[in-house]
């Protein structure tokens, strides 16, 4: 919002990297860029995420049309991935409504959740990634370095192990249940 907003307000299109994880190129380098309003002071800053709004960008490398294409369908993915588990998550709520608690299909669409959400993590660390390395390839800011030190989206992926591991427990469940109905 506040990129659009700034596009409107000065008439211009800018290029942006949204969210870029960066280090200081030197340990002492903080920014006074900041004042505290009760006192008046500067604060001294350190960023260590940020968005970067350019306004002339050099000549774009011929692979950069491959990236933001590349870029572009890791965002649809996550979508379509967030669309499919709330898909899946409804599916096993109707079936929890009409008493299959213990069922084979209830297991392999937690089983999917899980994966989904192992390759949520992975794509989007990815599409992180490739964000980090295109304004790398084009920017090089006086003071900052861009890190890949956070590039990795740990939640979706435990989130998914988590999910895994509790559907094998359940799975585990669904034979001892199985059985007992065989010996009856």
């Amino acid at each position: 919002m506040t990129i659009a907003k700034y596009q409107l307000e000065h008439k211009e299109k800018t290029d942006e990297f949204v969210l870029l994880d960066v280090v200081s190129k030197t340990s002492g380098y903080m920014e006074e860029s900041e004042t505290n309003t009760k006192t008046g002071e500067k604060v001294l800053v350190r960023p260590s995420n940020m968005t970067v709004l350019v306004h002339s960008l050099p000549n774009k490398p011929v692979y950069w049309v491959a990236l933001e294409v590349i870029y572009s369908l890791f965002i649809v993915a996550t979508l379509v991935f967030g669309v499919w588990i709330v898909f899946l998550v409804v599916k096993i709520v109707r079936s929890l409504q009409n008493s299959e608690v213990f069922d084979r299909r209830n297991l392999k669409r937690i089983n999917r959740i899980g994966i989904i959400l192992l390759m949520t993590g992975l794509v989007g660390s990815l599409g992180q990634a490739i964000n980090i390395y295109s304004a790398q390839v084009l920017i090089d800011l006086l003071h900052y370095n861009f890190s890949y030190a956070k590039v990795i989206d740990f939640n979706p992926i435990i989130m998914g192990i988590v999910i895994l591991i509790m559907n094998e427990i359940l799975r585990i469940g669904v034979e001892i249940k199985e059985e007992q109905d065989l010996t009856i």
